[in-house]
């Protein structure tokens, strides 16, 4: 090798380990980066292809090194799972959330729950029963019932609530899946646009990937790769991105409390519905279309039961001025509950016309007992069998839900940490290599000092020509 190729041979070493040392040192500012993949620079032998001289016409083999590439450490496979449990993290979340919101209204078990409100109900119709023509005793009667309805009544609107506030979140959800699948089709065009012209387009990986994870959060986004670093979006075979090209998400069906049962939300694109399955969006539409309206149903069957089962034995007693009974309680469920005696004088609570002796307050008093109820209700499930039954059945949801978020959780946990330990930042390790490709840049620069002072003796310093 000729002198003056030794000092290209150097300059290659120089740029080189600048480039090199420079990767290094992103990799460490961005060490805490949400999303950030580190890189690594593909280094190469430039070879020893042969040339031949101007002046001698012998072949000189001419060496060095060269950056071929810098590459972005991410393994696809890792990352895909890790969007994946990400997405049944949410969507489990999101239901267990929206559930345990509910089982707060219910306050069970508790001295304000509705049990303790039906036992203090049935409680003053044994008093009553003491005390028939006590006018005192009857008006706590009326007043008991009417808490007991009121509580009903906050539990009922409070479902409804929470039914639209999940909807609310939903409607949200939506909206953000749209705003990333337009972002990330938009990404597209800019990786096509950079991977055709040859220029770095690690960073907008970094982007690609942290898109196509909140994708999978949101409504349970698959990623399928394509040319040129591009990716495509699925949602259950439904394409929702495609190149530079993004679908519109909808949601249709029910938006009042109401209407969920005939009409249940759904989201859809074109009219056609997608089923979410994965992400925060299938969580909400499991509790907006299941959960909610089941638990309001259930509340509803808790209403309807207690107010068969006391208009049954109060129809069957007199008041105190000989009128035969009538309801005790009106309405359709627990949302429109009423007591419809205004007044003690309007309680049916003995059994013959012309006599006062509380039998049917009594009996009354005695629906409390599970058989007394079934049998008011010819067979049926009495009031705080249901209510005992239904906060049993959601505390065991609520609670079955929790678990499964919390093993999702260490799921989730240990995707991250495989993700990180191939494609994170490793400080300890970044700074060896910078002192490694320091001192290779030390080393190239001091074959070119070597050489300059070679030069130097030979053309100062040697023969006497000129002198």
């Amino acid at each position: 090798m000729s002198t003056f190729g030794t000092l290209n041979t150097a300059v290659s070493g120089l740029l080189a380990m600048q480039r090199a040392m420079d990767t290094a040192g992103q990799n460490v500012v961005n060490a805490t980066t949400p999303g950030y993949s580190r890189q690594r620079v593909e280094l190469s032998s430039v070879g020893a292809p042969t040339s031949a001289t101007f002046h001698t016409g012998a072949k000189v083999p001419v060496g060095g090194v060269q950056v071929d590439a810098v590459s972005r450490i991410r393994d696809a496979f890792l990352e895909a799972t890790r969007a994946a449990a990400g997405g049944r993290q949410e969507a489990l979340a999101a239901r267990h959330d929206t559930l345990a919101g509910a089982q707060l209204l219910l306050s069970e078990p508790g001295t304000t729950g509705l049990q303790a409100g039906l036992d203090g109900f049935y409680a003053a119709w044994h008093e009553l029963s003491l005390n028939p023509s006590d006018s005192a005793a009857g008006s706590v009667v009326i007043q008991k019932g009417q808490a007991v309805a009121e509580q009903l009544h906050a539990v009922g609107d409070g479902i409804a609530a929470g039914w639209a506030s999940a909807f609310d979140r939903l409607s949200q959800t939506v909206d953000q899946a749209n705003q990333a699948a337009s972002d990330l089709a938009s990404l597209n065009q800019k990786l096509l646009e950079g991977s055709s012209t040859g220029r770095s387009v690690n960073e907008l990986l970094d982007r690609r990937d942290t898109l196509v994870r909140t994708l999978a959060d949101l409504v349970g986004g698959q990623a399928v790769p394509g040319p040129d670093n591009q990716i495509s979006v699925s949602v259950n075979g439904i394409t929702i991105v495609h190149g530079s090209t993004a679908q519109t998400l909808t949601l249709t069906g029910a938006v009042e409390y109401g209407d969920a049962v005939t009409d249940p939300p759904a989201i859809s694109w074109g009219g056609t519905d997608v089923p979410v399955d994965s992400g925060a969006a299938a969580g909400y539409l499991a509790a907006l279309r299941t959960d909610l309206p089941n638990l309001g149903a259930s509340v509803d069957g808790v209403a309807v039961a207690l107010r068969d089962a006391v208009n049954a034995v109060h129809a069957t007693g007199f008041t105190r001025s000989g009128a035969a009974g009538a309801a005790f309680f009106s309405g359709t469920g627990a949302r429109d509950l009423a007591v419809v005696p205004a007044s003690p004088a309007d309680l049916a609570m003995t059994s013959a016309p012309g006599t006062i002796n509380g039998a049917v307050a009594l009996k009354i008093g005695d629906l409390a007992l599970d058989v007394a109820s079934s049998a008011a209700l010819g067979g049926g499930i009495g009031a705080s069998a249901r209510w005992r039954d239904l906060t049993t059945a959601l505390g065991t949801q609520v609670q079955s839900l929790g678990a499964a978020v919390t093993v999702q959780e260490s799921v989730v946990n240990a995707a991250d940490d495989a993700v990180n330990a191939d494609s994170g930042v490793n400080l300890d390790e970044e700074m060896t290599s910078m002192m490694l490709f320091q001192r290779a840049y030390q080393a190239s620069a001091r074959v070119i000092t070597t050489v300059d002072e070679m030069l130097d003796t030979l053309v100062n310093r040697t023969g006497t020509v000129g002198r």
